[in-house]
């Protein structure tokens, strides 16, 4: 069922602005100078941590999967509109962490897209604080932010590198320079952070101190956020692709094993012992203790993928939603969702109690995406939401909600965090 069907969609009630709440938010100026290079304590972790989406794909597996979240007739719960993009949420209690793109011009700065970060509240959207990063000549990366121990970790494009701020309060802790963007999401793990620069992947305690780095060599670069699998990090590059597993425990970076192919991986997804990568025209399950390739079946995937543990969920190049066995690779079920000209489907899948979610793409056209929920086990469609955007980015889910950032490419409307529940 539509939800337009019974609601307006873009009813003014329970839409929060960034403008709006200026008087509440905590803005601060600072350059990256000015932030420390190390923390001098580490933060207490939110008792909440081990629940909700507090990592990219949900946990250090990347699953994608919240078994104990289930939508079945959406309505809007709130939004939160930004004047730039926004990366998809981590949410960790009654707490909604937000990296986006701000225009400081529309409130008295100089007219350049900067990142900040805000924390919300689940049940209305208000916000509890605003850190904007710093922002020497603009720059947004759209880097997903994590919540790891009581500090969120995210990626900046303005003045390059990684930030770790308090959760609780969005007061600075460190920053680590790195020359170079850090667009996709960190990993938390054994009370240490792992970063991807595309050249290198670096680990860091919580101090921010240095622990190791992983060259990826001047032949590869890497597009996919780590993940942990068997007790290593595992990391993908392209060009001449590679998955490589990394014992953090040694300290070297030194990889432990490597499977090999010319393709361009993604993000790996770990389950029942194996990684399931996509490449160019393949998706690959690969043992995560050995490095052995177990199958490959084909399929030019648009994203990552996202698993319950019997199925994996891809979407493709061609706007289909496809459903595989993680036991050998064999195809489950089939569903068209983008057909037309110009509409393409390249989310990575949300798994939920009963559905798979996922949202158009229409970055040519002035016409809302479509969120589309379709039976897990059957591939039918179950409901569908227009957004209000041209541009859809990857859902997340925790505590009956469903969380849908959208953005508007063809003009100034900027971006979109919509939040669903029943």
């Amino acid at each position: 069922m539509s939800l337009h069907s019974r609601r307006d969609f873009l009813a003014t009630a329970g839409t929060v602005s960034v403008v709006s709440l200026a008087g509440c938010a905590t803005v601060d100026g600072l350059l990256g100078d000015e932030w420390p290079t190390t923390a001098d304590d580490t933060t207490e972790p939110l008792s909440t941590e081990s629940g909700g989406w507090p990592q990219y794909g949900r946990n250090t597996r990347h699953t994608g999967f919240s078994p104990d979240v289930r939508v079945d007739d959406p309505s809007e719960d709130w939004t939160f509109t930004l004047s730039g993009s926004m990366a998809p949420p981590a949410i960790v209690g009654n707490r909604v962490i937000v990296h986006g793109g701000v225009t400081p011009e529309s409130e008295g700065g100089n007219g350049f897209t900067g990142g900040a970060v805000f924390s919300l509240r689940t049940d209305d959207g208000r916000q509890e604080w605003r850190r904007d990063l710093p922002s020497l000549g603009g720059g947004y990366s759209g880097c997903r932010p994590i919540v790891y121990r009581g500090s969120v970790y995210v990626g900046h494009a303005g003045e390059s590198g990684l930030y770790a701020l308090d959760a609780r309060d969005g007061s600075p802790r460190w920053r680590h320079e790195t020359g170079n963007s850090i667009n996709e999401a960190a990993v938390g793990f054994r009370n240490g952070i792992v970063a991807s620069t595309g050249d290198e992947l670096l680990s860091f305690d919580e101090r921010g101190h240095d622990q190791w780095v992983y060259q990826t060599g001047d032949d590869r670069a890497a597009f996919a956020p780590p993940a942990i699998g068997g007790g290593s990090v595992l990391y993908t590059t392209g060009v001449l692709g590679s998955i490589v597993a990394i014992d953090p425990r040694e300290g070297s970076g030194i990889s432990e094993w490597r499977y090999q192919s010319d393709s361009t991986f993604r993000t790996p997804t770990v389950a029942n012992g194996r990684t399931y990568v996509p490449g160019s025209n393949e998706l690959h399950a690969v043992d995560v203790d050995t490095g052995e390739g177990v199958w490959t079946t084909e399929v030019t995937a648009s994203s990552g993928v996202a698993t319950d543990g019997s199925r994996l969920f891809v979407t493709t190049a061609g706007g289909d939603l496809v459903a595989y066995e993680t036991a050998d690779g064999s195809e489950t079920w089939r569903t068209t969702l983008a057909a037309g000209d110009s509409v393409y489907l390249r989310t990575r899948p949300l798994v939920t109690d009963r559905s798979v979610i996922v949202t158009t793409d229409k970055p040519q056209l002035d016409e809302r995406v479509t969120t589309y929920a379709v039976d897990r086990r059957t591939g039918e469609t179950r409901w569908t939401v227009a957004q209000p955007g041209n541009v859809g980015f990857d859902a997340v889910a925790a505590n009956g909600r469903i969380y849908v950032p959208v953005y508007w490419s063809t003009d100034e409307r900027g971006g979109t965090l919509v939040v669903l529940s029943d």
